[in-house]
């Protein structure tokens, strides 16, 4: 015993001090590393080579492991971006019949990127769990949403799970071990034939990389709290200073047949707040959003001033290290205003969003609704996302560029009790709910939550400041 105690002392000692702070994290999608590919489909019918998207679950809570958000992001497909293929983003080595490069994952395939998922304010002690997967993608059913619904009815599970061991673990400098966690580790079984028909018989389906050859599957949990957050961000595992390899191997855990090996990398940056000082304003994307039909993804964000160790690859030039990437297409040009409630087409993201209020998320809150609510355009962050929105023509109107106030959402809103609750559609098509959960009189921040209604894990919060 007393030996295991002086261990865990030097354990300490060896990790340096580590201090418990609040502070703002940003968990960057700095691109992925193929070195197997998976078995694909003999006619090839999705494109040459592997086709994947990645997704990663989100779950805050606080150091005892109570859920304050969970959140979905996911990225477009890539891979051989020809057509009728367009909406991909052209990734990987593979080349036609004559030679020509045309996209298509390979083994020993590299992509670099440096796109922002995530950024959440969190407070002393507080434990972000992130859930990073990789998607084969076939022509056929995409198990994806079977397996979001599942994870949704985990995340509280594992906070419970993972709190008590953040509590005494302590990082050390260069040593990812302890920050990834395999979810079985955790006495949580296994997402059963978490890739459908895929599982056992080896049918061709959307699917995620990892799964045993029964088609069950066990997530990776990357687990980081404040207190551990010094040392992650200065470490360098092997891809630059604070960039997280999370990999999945098929053949490690039997499965032969499938035989997929990909490494996810993040890159994790934390802002303290402490001593009074207030985080900046994430970079602005230098490309357009995706063309509709991909998912989630934000563009090319370039590298914040000052960054050291991993450096992403420039505007337009190659991020695949076998092929060059095409640079993307030129904004559409700005709409023309929209009149009534029918929201105007969705317009390039202005970088104004996210420069006009810098919010922190102050508490406690001391009013519940401000009482000039209806008479200001609100701008702030939605999970780390640039977000706003104003009231007028008797609808909320969920705003795209403050330039021209053109609008990617609008519907109704409704304010009883001192809380208001706003439905509104973007694009007609999906459909969410904005419920206010407070006002900060002395910093002037409107906090709330917000919600998918067709797709219950697609959740979290915003928090907006007038601009005037």
């Amino acid at each position: 015993m007393k030996q295991l105690l002086l261990f865990s002392l030097l354990l300490l000692t060896a990790s340096g001090a580590s201090f418990a702070q609040a502070g703002r994290i940003r968990i960057t999608f700095a691109g992925f590393d193929c070195i197997k590919e998976t078995v694909d489909d003999m006619l090839e019918r999705d494109g040459k080579g592997d086709e994947v998207y990645f997704n990663f679950g989100f779950t805050l809570a606080n150091r005892n492991g109570q859920t304050k958000l969970t959140y979905e992001k996911k990225t477009p497909e890539y891979g051989d971006a020809t057509p009728p293929w367009t909406n991909r983003v052209r990734a990987g080595s593979r080349t036609d019949a004559f030679g020509g490069n045309k996209g298509g994952l390979r083994s020993g395939d590299t992509y670099r990127c440096n796109d922002i998922v995530g950024e959440y304010d969190m407070a002393d002690g507080d434990i972000l769990t992130i859930v990073p997967t990789a998607w084969e993608v076939d022509p056929v059913a995409d198990n994806w949403n079977v397996f979001a619904a599942n994870m949704a009815n985990l995340y509280q599970t594992l906070n419970q799970k993972i709190a008590p061991i953040m509590i005494t673990f302590h990082a050390l400098t260069g040593d990812i071990g302890g920050l990834i966690f395999q979810s079985t580790s955790l006495g949580v079984s296994k997402i059963q034939r978490a890739g459908g028909d895929q599982g056992a018989s080896g049918k061709p389906g959307t699917r995620p990389i990892g799964m045993d050859m029964n088609g069950d599957f066990g997530p990776k949990l990357l687990v980081l709290n404040t207190p551990n957050m010094s040392t992650v961000t200065n470490s360098n595992f092997g891809y630059g200073k604070g960039v997280v390899a999370v990999n999945y191997n098929e053949e490690s855990i039997g499965n032969y047949r499938d035989h997929g090996n990909y490494s996810i990398l993040l890159k994790v940056e934390f802002t303290p707040t402490s001593g009074g000082a207030v985080p900046p304003p994430a970079p602005h994307a230098s490309t357009p959003p995706p063309p509709s039909g991909s998912t989630g993804n934000t563009g090319y964000v370039p590298p914040p001033t000052g960054a050291s160790g991993y450096v992403p690859p420039p505007v337009n030039s190659s991020n695949n290290t076998r092929t060059t990437v095409p640079p993307p297409p030129a904004p559409a040009p700005a709409p023309a205003a929209s009149t009534g409630k029918t929201p105007a087409p969705m317009t390039a993201l202005n970088p104004a969003i996210k420069t006009n209020a810098i919010v922190t998320r102050t508490s406690p809150l001391t009013a519940t609704l401000p009482p000039d609510l209806l008479s200001y355009t609100w701008v702030g962050t939605r999970d780390g996302q640039p977000f706003a929105f104003r009231f007028a023509n008797n609808a909320i109107w969920i705003l795209k560029d403050l330039t021209n106030n053109s609008t990617e959402g609008a519907g109704s809103y409704n304010i009883s009790g001192n809380v208001m609750i706003a439905n509104y559609s973007v694009a007609g098509v999906d459909q969410y709910t904005l419920t206010t959960t407070g006002y900060n009189i002395n910093t002037g921040e409107l906090s709330g939550t917000w919600q998918k209604t067709n797709n219950a894990a697609q959740k979290g919060t915003w928090v907006v400041k007038k601009r005037l």
